[in-house]
């Protein structure tokens, strides 16, 4: 379904009845974000390439400052199967929402680029706290992993002052300059204030959009208006849990409004549909030959655009190793040569 500017529209994601809003903002757009292009290695080389893709305007390829906003209100004990009805006992498809709001929230952090990508973890139920401040995830994944599991069930539901208090964290001295700076919102509850009033307000701090997930027993209309207000992607799971878990760890879309990106590789090989995350970012691991050797990245958006970004690495042969002597050792290796000829000479006469 293509998405019209300026407007919400609506996607089906997961297979399984998950709903996602998403507002269109612009049209896809691809870069690679490491190596530089134009870099040289030796023949043979393993390289790591990396990119990053959306359809959103809102990702950059400088990395990402992401703060997830978690609901700490004691509805979060209530169980929930993996359809988001009511069960019991506990199972491994019948958990709290709490633990199924945990899960979500660590598969998005472990599939982020670790080396540009860093985290914050708020938790809200009448009030809210930062749980862990904005760190690069490339230090600290596993504080920011624990951080997530510390988040407790009590309390009302203030989701507006989640909102705030993760705009703070974001904008504040620890965030990366030049970085885009996103927001994901889940809660599973009635609210009291007005978080679409939160989500504007994060906008006009300087944060580039705040998303929205709707966990059983929310409202699904109000967790719809924050990514409306906010410039975001809405996730409606509160019928489907695991497509949730699906998206933020990159298995099945994504919160930018991508497709998929194609890849082609230096000898023409065509690899499509390569893993992304929930982001759009992607890597590739190479081999380079000998010369110039081109990669092609084509980016495809469900608003129906797309976008293609090249990069080039050299290979070179390395100096021989079998014991021969480059030209430049024989060079010097001869005028050596000349010079004891030179002084035997002079002892002679």
């Amino acid at each position: 379904m293509k998405i019209l500017k300026n407007s919400l529209a609506t996607i089906a994601l997961g297979g399984a009845g998950l709903l996602a809003s998403m507002a269109s903002h612009a049209d896809t757009s691809v870069n690679w974000t490491s190596p530089p292009n134009g870099s040289t290695y030796p023949t043979g080389t393993s390289v790591t390439i990396t990119g990053q893709a959306g359809a959103t305007g809102q990702i950059g390829g400088s990395g990402l400052d992401l703060v997830i906003v978690l609901d700490s209100s004691g509805s979060m004990t209530s169980l929930n199967n993996a359809a988001g009805g009511s069960c019991s006992p506990v199972s491994a498809t019948c958990k709290t929402r709490q633990n199924w709001q945990r899960e979500a929230a660590i598969a998005l952090v472990n599939s982020l680029p670790a080396g540009s990508t860093s985290v914050s973890i708020v938790e809200f139920d009448s009030d809210a706290s930062v749980v862990r401040t904005l760190v690069p995830l490339s230090s600290d994944l596993a504080a920011v992993i624990a951080a997530i599991n510390l988040v407790d069930a009590s309390g009302g539901t203030n989701i507006p002052s989640g909102i705030v208090a993760g705009t703070t964290e974001i904008t504040g001295i620890r965030h990366t300059a030049g970085r885009p700076q996103h927001m994901v919102v889940m809660s599973d509850g009635a609210t009291s204030g007005n978080p679409a009033t939160a989500a504007a307000a994060a906008i006009a701090a300087g944060v580039d959009a705040v998303h929205s997930v709707a966990l059983p027993g929310s409202v699904v209309s109000v967790m719809q208006g924050i990514a409306t207000s906010g410039n975001g992607t809405f996730i409606n799971a509160s019928t489907n849990l695991t497509a949730l878990i699906d998206i933020f760890s990159g298995t099945s879309g994504s919160l930018v409004g991508l497709d998929r990106v194609d890849v082609q590789l230096a000898d023409g090989t065509l690899l499509t549909d390569v893993a992304t995350d929930a982001f759009g970012n992607f890597s590739l691991n190479v081999t380079l030959a000998q010369g110039a050797n081109t990669f092609v990245a084509n980016a495809f958006g469900t608003d129906g655009t797309t976008a293609s970004a090249t990069l080039t690495l050299n290979g070179f042969s390395e100096p021989p190793t079998n014991g021969v002597p480059e030209p430049s050792t024989l060079l010097l290796l001869s005028m050596g040569l000349l010079g004891v000829a030179g002084a035997r000479r002079r002892r002679a006469a």
